[in-house]
């Protein structure tokens, strides 16, 4: 009997157009369209004011490792912390096969090198699974959003709009390329049993294997479209995901690595007023504190775009949990939204792009409101800062002499005494 020949996505001819030439184009937009956009987003970074993160190189990647690597903070929500933890390592174990179908269009034969073989049979039931757990954490996810929401999520009038669709769309694309990435596999196996060979590996119970049921009686050509259509499916996503996710609060994704390397070593320790100003000059700064956006230091800004709406800062308040104009959670996000406003991606900056923090974003209860604690930050699963902005707010509204008529009393006394 002739065996019908399998076709690789390369090989196949897409609305007119040859595969290698179609993924080839997929792919230098995908990245061009990426990396324009990471450039914008740096902007406001490179036009903020200094900060000194680059001591301690071996302390910070062991921070990588703990915090970040080992998603050190996470269990302390159980249900969030775990469902994320499965994702998380999802993710992580899946990097190499997510590689593999993007090269797939251009390359009939790639293969990880070492891969052939038994590491690759054990690596394909590995991610087989790890790609089944994380659509279903997805499933949870959504769920979890939508009907059983956690009171942290709420978005109380005051703060502004909530991100929940924001949420379940993402979570909806990653659901696809969990779905696609295991019709693959099935579409795979399920050439093999047509050829006669033994399925090399296909993990039991796994949404690939739920999937090759499905084309135990399919014709060749509905497992060759199949294939090939989930190939493009998975391309389209991947870089549609990648471009969209410095839009949301999924920028944390890719965001998260830099912002836990440079976190604050030091606990129990305020900014000051200037880097790389003594305090017995102090008299030559012309401006005390944070009184717009753009004298917000780069790594706070960094943190701005860091947040991953959890709302665990806010959570653990005090100030909060007494009821006081604060929380943390936006104090964070009123300031990406304010970035993302006023540095977009497409189109020019608004005419007032230079409008006072105070007032315009945050007002002086909110900021006044803090007890400097540190809960929020001790809560942060991504080691997000609070206080050195807090206390950067304060000290320009004292610049400006807006301070509190139950402050004002110390703070004359400590002029007058020292």
């Amino acid at each position: 009997m002739m065996l019908e020949a399998i076709h690789s996505a390369g090989q196949a001819t897409s609305w007119l157009v040859p595969g290698r030439i179609l993924f080839f184009v997929i792919h230098v937009l995908g990245l061009a369209c990426f990396s324009y956009i990471v450039a914008r987003r740096l902007v406001p970074l490179l036009q903020a004011e200094r900060d000194l993160r680059f001591d301690r190189p071996l302390s910070r990647l062991g921070r990588i490792l703990k915090i970040w690597l080992g998603q050190w903070k996470h269990p302390r929500y159980m249900t969030a912390g775990m469902i994320h933890i499965f994702i998380f390592a999802g993710f992580i174990s899946l990097v190499l096969r997510s590689f593999s179908l993007l090269i797939f269009g251009l390359s009939d034969n790639f293969a990880i090198p070492g891969f052939p073989g038994t590491l690759g049979h054990v690596y394909d039931v590995i991610t087989d699974y790890a790609a089944t757990i994380v659509f279903l954490c997805m499933v949870i996810a959504a769920v979890r959003r939508l009907v059983f929401r956690p009171a942290r999520y709420a978005v109380p009038s005051t703060y502004g709009k909530g991100h929940t669709a924001d949420a379940i769309f993402l979570l909806g694309l990653i659901a696809i390329l969990m779905a696609a990435d295991s019709l693959f596999t099935a579409s795979n196996a399920a050439f093999q049993v047509r050829q006669g060979r033994e399925v090399e590996s296909l993990a039991p119970l796994s949404l690939a294997w739920l999937y090759n049921g499905a084309f135990v009686s399919a014709p060749f050509s509905t497992i060759q479209g199949v294939r090939l259509g989930v190939c493009l499916l998975h391309e389209f996503t991947f870089y549609f995901l990648l471009c969209y996710r410095p839009f949301g609060i999924q920028f944390h994704v890719i965001t998260s690595l830099f912002n836990v390397y440079f976190a604050k070593l030091d606990k129990g320790t305020v900014k000051p007023v200037k880097w790389g100003l003594a305090n017995d000059h102090l008299d030559q700064v012309k401006s005390f504190g944070v009184k717009k956006f753009e004298d917000f230091t780069w790594k706070h800004m960094l943190d701005f775009y860091s947040c991953a709406d959890c709302g665990r800062c806010t959570d653990n308040c005090p100030a909060n949990a007494v009821g006081r104009p604060l929380s943390p959670r936006f104090i964070t996000i009123k300031a990406r939204d304010y970035s993302f406003e006023h540095y977009p991606v497409f189109g020019r900056k608004p005419a007032n792009n230079s409008k006072p923090l105070i007032g315009g974003i945050y007002s002086e209860d909110e900021i006044w409101s803090c007890t400097t604690c540190g809960a929020c930050e001790e809560e942060c699963p991504l080691l997000i800062e609070y206080i050195d902005k807090i206390v950067d707010l304060r000290r320009g509204m004292i610049d400006e002499g807006n301070v509190p008529q139950t402050l004002q009393k110390p703070l004359k006394a400590l002029e007058k005494r020292g």
